[in-house]
């Protein structure tokens, strides 16, 4: 049986997969992404991409409430790794929110539900940008502790 760490470590590395491949099927270049292709067909299913991010923010939260539970049990090696979890959890879940937004910015543009304001879209970016940041810094002390 997995010791809670590895058990952890398995279901962070799968949201984390989840987080980048919504961030690529968002960001990554594709010719098919650009103009008059994007007009006939659009390439990026964005109320998938919100619904995915949602049920993300969801299992972050899950998680953390699992290791509430379970984290008395945990080895004693384990521990530094364990306390800083909950901290990761909360800032991919930030991303989460963040990319959502992004997403859902765009499925409004796209139906002309909303106009495409560049200064909007630009704080969008930033504060995914900044949430990727935060996640990163922790994503480092995280690691160490690893």
């Amino acid at each position: 049986m997995p010791s809670l760490k590895e058990a952890m470590l398995t279901n962070l590395r799968e949201m984390i997969k989840l987080q980048r491949a919504a961030h690529d099927s968002m960001f990554k270049f594709s010719i098919k992404k650009m103009w008059p292709i994007s007009l006939i067909a659009p390439q990026v299913d964005w109320i998938r991409i919100t619904r995915m991010m949602e049920k993300l923010q969801a299992t972050c939260k899950e998680q953390k409430r699992f290791l509430a539970k379970e984290k008395s049990k945990a080895l004693e090696a384990d521990l530094p790794f364990l306390n800083i979890l909950p901290d990761y959890l909360n800032s991919l879940s930030k991303v989460a929110e963040r990319l959502g937004k992004a997403a859902s910015f765009r499925q409004e543009v796209l139906e002309k539900k909303k106009k495409m304001s560049i200064g909007e879209w630009n704080l969008i970016l930033k504060d995914y940008n900044e949430a990727c940041d935060e996640m990163a810094r922790v994503g480092i002390v995280l690691y160490r502790a690893y």
